[in-house]
């Protein structure tokens, strides 16, 4: 028997993905979705000192994931609270549109990485020089796309750089699936060819509009 979405109606695809609330009805993707700027999916991970390195301020670090653990917070929620959660984050949305008039996109930074690229063999690896930095976000605000020119302050200085490539981030693993767009609430990996030691865990990044 085909499941269906209990918010929208819309019949769910085989294999497609959903969430199950706590009385086992299901929430298509893009229900839970507009949730998900109040309702972040949550993760568990550990951060262990290694030469492979994510920096956080001057130190580097290598991430290993707790038994791969990742929480949904709908996956606890009835559906009345579902419908509370939704319109609630709609509120929220509006309010962040106000809050950065004029934006296109809005990201809040997590951490970054550095990417060594092998060049070689399993067997014989030989990394390029080629730098590649990826900076582990969530998108707040607005939609962000491959090539949009992101700006940063610190001490009234602006730095900007342009995403080369953008994945979704499931909150676990160091790469993911390259995408075309990504909304607010959503975790992403934003991949960039230069240094981006300017960015820290916390940073607000801005794509401003046109």
């Amino acid at each position: 028997m085909a499941s269906v979405c209990f918010n929208c109606g819309r019949t769910l695809e085989k294999n497609e993905y959903f969430v199950r609330l706590k009385d086992g009805q299901c929430v298509c993707r893009d229900c839970a979705d507009r949730t998900r700027i109040l309702y972040p999916l949550r993760f568990t991970k550990v951060l262990t000192e290694s030469h492979l390195p994510t920096w956080i301020g001057d130190k580097s670090y290598h991430e290993q994931i707790v038994a791969g653990q990742r929480l949904d917070p709908l996956a606890d929620m009835t559906p009345e609270e579902f419908r509370a959660a939704l319109e609630a984050s709609e509120k929220a949305a509006a309010e962040q549109a106000e809050r950065y008039a004029g934006a296109k996109a809005v990201i809040e930074a997590d951490h970054v990485r550095k990417y060594f690229v092998n060049v070689g063999s399993a067997e014989k690896p030989r990394y390029n020089k080629r730098k590649v930095y990826g900076v582990f976000s969530r998108v707040i605000h607005g939609e962000l796309i491959p090539g949009a020119q992101v700006a940063v302050s610190h001490r009234d200085r602006d730095y900007t750089a342009a995403v080369g490539e953008l994945q979704e981030w499931d909150g676990m693993h160091p790469g993911g699936a390259p995408i075309g767009k990504a909304e607010a609430g959503m975790l992403v990996i934003m991949l960039f060819m230069q240094e981006m030691d300017f960015v820290y865990p916390g940073d607000t990044l801005i794509v401003r509009g046109g």
